[in-house]
């Protein structure tokens, strides 16, 4: 038994696919809802012309919950040329088919329509419904703009959201699959380790899509040339990458960071866009202590230490404490290993 065994588990416990069986209910009424937009967009002049899930469904990074509480992204798009020029009406048309099903209180957000469903009183899933306008030479263009948004604030957003998922799908930039693997299994390590260490409003902030494009861009996979892999030093590594690549300390007396991410694909804009300031050094300080606790990780001598120790500071209760020590422990020589930067 090994440390990796371990995370093996780890992975497998917290992963979840748009197949899963627990969200069969959860796929049914996103079907049933998606027909009624249709239904409502071709009766208000702007038939759909596709729909695709976004988010981390698509990218295959999607962790069970801790909330239970599930999120689905998915992209509506209708034809430029029959696309109203204000952006907010077709936004309250999408509105309108949520209330029609009984969604508690729909909102208009600035790139999405948004809505929360509610189960025996208890919050279910939660749905967001980009909508796009795409023209004949296949480019998309996002509705931008809040129900009550001025006139400069609300407009269609030159966007590029399945380039995104392309983007991060893209096997090219990796050495071979298994680092592609590892690759995945970080996004989902580090989703739930924000899940469990950061609370509140401040998780919030913390948005997965700017986890993603990090961990990609700083990976440094840890996969030894027979083959053997080794998840803790890939994660220790990309995330040393990460505070070095995307932190600026904007005040060293008070030890302040700002944190910019941009997307790799239109509008490129920064992830953090407002919010950098307010993040920055949070997401900074969170960074630094898990480095810490992987350090302490590292210096235990027995498999059940490290497990115990990660669970308590890192990722939770599904992490899992073997129930007796094994002393046939794998032990990695670090010459052996190949770690090295694979982001794009």
């Amino acid at each position: 038994m090994s440390l990796q065994t371990q995370f093996n588990k780890f992975n497998e416990t917290i992963s979840l696919s748009w197949q899963d069986d627990k969200i069969k209910n959860i796929r049914e009424k996103n079907d049933s809802i998606l027909e009624d937009i249709k239904e409502k967009f071709k009766e208000k002049g702007y038939p759909v012309v596709d729909s695709f899930k976004q988010g981390s469904y698509i990218t295959n990074t999607t962790i069970e919950p801790l909330d239970k509480e599930y999120d689905i992204d998915v992209g509506i798009v209708i034809d430029d040329g029959k696309a109203p020029e204000n952006p907010i009406d077709i936004k309250k048309t999408l509105r309108d088919v949520l209330l029609a099903r009984n969604f508690k209180e729909p909102k208009i957000k600035k790139p999405c329509v948004t809505a929360q469903y509610f189960k025996a009183g208890e919050k279910s899933f939660h749905l967001d419904y980009p909508i796009y306008k795409r023209n004949k030479f296949n480019t998309y263009y996002l509705a931008v703009g809040k129900e009550h948004s001025s006139s400069d604030d609300r407009k269609w957003e030159e966007s590029d959201p399945k380039g995104l998922i392309e983007w991060l799908n893209d096997k090219k930039s990796f050495t071979n699959d298994e680092a592609y693997q590892q690759y995945k299994r970080l996004i989902r390590y580090m989703k739930r380790w924000r899940d469990y260490c950061i609370t509140g409003t401040e998780r919030k902030k913390i948005y997965s899509i700017g986890l993603a494009i990090m961990i990609k861009e700083s990976f440094a996979m840890s996969i030894s040339s027979d083959g053997d892999i080794n998840d803790i030093v890939a994660l220790q590594n990309t995330v040393n990458n990460m505070k070095s690549k995307y932190f600026d300390c904007i005040d060293y007396e008070n030890t302040k960071y700002n944190v910019k991410v941009r997307l790799p694909v239109e509008p490129k804009r920064d992830v953090f866009d407002k919010h950098g300031l307010t993040v920055g050094t949070l997401l900074y300080n969170k960074l630094d202590k898990l480095l810490s606790n992987i350090d302490a990780v590292n210096k235990e001598d027995t498999l059940i230490k490290k497990c115990e120790l990660l669970k308590k500071n890192c990722f939770g209760d599904d992490f899992p404490v073997p129930d007796k020590e094994d002393n046939d422990i794998k032990t990695f020589k670090e010459a052996g290993y190949i770690s090295s930067p694979q982001g794009a």
